[in-house]
Formats: C-alpha cells, sequence, structure tokens
C-alpha cells in the first residue's frame, strides 16, 4: 500500500510585540509550532515592532503555536517584560486576547495557566490553537467574504481600582473579540476601538468586564455609560442592552446597568440600520 502523502504549504507567521528592558538586557522569545522551534527574537524596543518567522507546514490539519518567553528578570528595581499585542498566520491576525489563545506562566506545565493578555510579566508561554481552516489547501476556493466596512466604536466607561489593579475589560463583536481595555479613568471616558462590519447585518456588541474582585476591603467595578457607533448613542440602560452577571452563560441575565458589580457582559444586540 502507497504511504499516504500529506501536502506541504508555506506560511509566514508573524509576531506583533514590544519590550521593557532589565539590566541593559530585552525580552527573548522562542517560537516553535507543534513542538518545534522555527525562530527566535529579541525584542529590542518599546515600540510595536514585527518579527516573522516562514515554515513549510502540513495542510488541511490544525497546529499549535507557542511563544515561548525565557528571560523574565528584574535588574537593580527594572523589572523585564515582554508584551505581546497580536500574532498573524499569512497576515491573518489573531490578538492575544483571543479565546484561541492561553498564557501558560511560569514553568510550562500546564499548571498555572490563564487567559491569553498581551502583558507577559512571568515567564511562560502563550500557547494558539491554530484551526486547520486558517490552513486549507490551495485546491479549495476562499469562501467570498462579506461586505465590510470599517466602523468606530466607543465605549463610554470609568472604574474603581483594587490593590492598584483596574477593572479590564474585553470588546467582542459577534463573539470575537476585537480589542481589550484597562479602565483606570474614574469618571466617564471614552475607549475607541476600530472594527470592520457587515453594514447590511444586525450585530451583537459586547463589552465582557473579566477581573472583578474585591482586595483587602477594596471592590474593583467597572461602570459602563454606554457605547456609541459612529457617533450614534447607546445608553447601558437602553431596552437593547441586557447584562450576563458573572460567568457569561446566559443564566442571570438582566436588564442593562452602568455599574457591573459582579463581572460578566453587557450586550447590546444592536440593528443594521446603526452600521
Amino acid at each position: 500500500m502507497a504511504a499516504e502523502t500529506t501536502e506541504l504549504m508555506d506560511v509566514t507567521f508573524t509576531v506583533n510585540a514590544w519590550g521593557a528592558p532589565a539590566g541593559g538586557k530585552w525580552p527573548h522569545f522562542v517560537l516553535r509550532l507543534d513542538g518545534v522551534e522555527i525562530g527566535q527574537a529579541t525584542v529590542a524596543s518599546a515600540s510595536l515592532g514585527r518579527y516573522s518567522f516562514n515554515a513549510r507546514v502540513p495542510a488541511d490539519k490544525a497546529h499549535k503555536l507557542q511563544l515561548q518567553y525565557d528571560n523574565d528578570g528584574s535588574v537593580n528595581g527594572e523589572d523585564r517584560n515582554l508584551f505581546v499585542k497580536s500574532f498573524e498566520v499569512n497576515g491573518k491576525p489573531i490578538l492575544s486576547i483571543d479565546p484561541l489563545v492561553t498564557y501558560d506562566t511560569g514553568d510550562i506545565d500546564g499548571k498555572n495557566v490563564i487567559a491569553g493578555q498581551t502583558e507577559m510579566y512571568w515567564r511562560g508561554a502563550l500557547n494558539v490553537d491554530l484551526p486547520k481552516t486558517m490552513f486549507a489547501s490551495a485546491q479549495e476556493p476562499e469562501p467570498e467574504a462579506p461586505a465590510t466596512m470599517t466602523t468606530e466604536i466607543v465605549v463610554k466607561a470609568w472604574g474603581a481600582a483594587a490593590n492598584g489593579t483596574p477593572p479590564h475589560f474585553k470588546l467582542l463583536v459577534d463573539d470575537k473579540v476585537v480589542g481589550d481595555a484597562w479602565v483606570s479613568a474614574t469618571s466617564p471616558t471614552g475607549y475607541t476601538f476600530k472594527v470592520d462590519v457587515d453594514p447590511n447585518e444586525a450585530h451583537k456588541i459586547q463589552i465582557h468586564y473579566d477581573n472583578d474582585a474585591t482586595v483587602n476591603g477594596q471592590d474593583r467595578n467597572l461602570f459602563v455609560q454606554g457605547i456609541t457607533i459612529d457617533g450614534q448613542e447607546i445608553k447601558a440602560t437602553d431596552p437593547m442592552a441586557s447584562y450576563d452577571k458573572g460567568p457569561v452563560d446566559g443564566k442571570f441575565v438582566v436588564a442593562g446597568q452602568e455599574g457591573l458589580f459582579w463581572g460578566g457582559a453587557l450586550t447590546f444586540g444592536v440593528p443594521e440600520e446603526y452600521f
């Protein structure tokens, strides 16, 4: 019986990152695909940079990308850190806060795994589960993309910090993470995001408050006055808004409100005329 052959495809993997040095040394990472090293880099800039690596990859299969930050340290009060905004697979972006990404902090042993984030304050690895749809063979035609337009979404919010850490939220459009923000403002402030959407459809816009906590008597809370979509305002108390308290699972859903006191997500079901 003839051995089955697997088609290989050329793929460019890009890491969009910046760093903070300590003792004159900048953060360093190793990039692996399915456990095999495909490149490494020292991120010697405090500005966002692009670090690209090429590999031949089996087509029509899922793959695991891993970025290991391997020289975390502090020197004379300076804290070395790596910041990873996103990955790209042949130009297709995946934010570090995307649900596909997890952060295995410390030893890479699967024991201290948290949701993906931009800030790598500890050594460890960002693991990205890449679906096989990102590696479709050349013979398969790309599906026709829907018409899109760039829309400006502004989240008007403020917060109360606990233990020095302000509230954090992710912004999702149709269940896809499109951005995030730390809300250090203590009065209503706009946090602006540019998003490509289909203007001929209604969309779900969700503000997921994901670090609710009380520390030493300090209660961390996020307050959302509302959102604007290309200048059109929708308040948090509008009938099209709802609040899924706690785990975002649809079990404890109430009418929209400004105070997100229990974590969870403020969701807006926005009709197409807003786009």
